[in-house]
């Protein structure tokens, strides 16, 4: 059988042992009787000390458990945090990259520019130069 059912044959023999005392209660005397109220108020009362017990005990194992369970999921949120750090540097680590990569290009991009404007100027004070001594000459024929 399983724990259930043991438990639920445990309850109905109870209750027939409550039944039972109950009838034959009918035919007792006052100070049987007394003695019978005495006999199950002390069971009663051993009762509701375990079921007090009983429930301390599963309080502390709910308490451990639900600790357990909040210092897993602090863990977790502590690892989930900590790995999009880990992304984030390592986002960072690789946008930081790309940038640098970016710069070093238009870096580059504005030195051939320069180098074609300084080339561009040489070209255009050497044709100014030879412009003005075709000027000369001409001035001078």
């Amino acid at each position: 059988m399983t724990k259930t059912t043991d438990r639920i044959t445990q309850l109905t023999d109870r209750a027939k042992h409550a039944q039972e005392q109950v009838q034959s209660a009918v035919t007792k005397n006052q100070e049987q009787l007394s003695a019978a109220v005495d006999q199950a108020q002390q069971e009663a009362e051993q009762r509701a000390e375990h079921l007090r017990h009983e429930a301390a005990e599963q309080k502390a194992t709910a308490a451990a458990s639900l600790e357990e369970a909040r210092n897993k999921w602090q863990e977790h949120v502590a690892t989930a945090k900590s790995r999009f750090q880990e992304r984030k540097a390592e986002f960072d680590v690789k946008r930081a990259e790309h940038d640098a990569e970016d710069a070093e290009r238009y870096a580059s991009f504005a030195i051939d520019y320069a180098a074609a404007a300084i080339q561009e100027a040489e070209s255009a004070s050497l044709e100014a130069l030879l412009t003005r001594s075709e000027a000369e000459v001409l001035a001078r024929s």
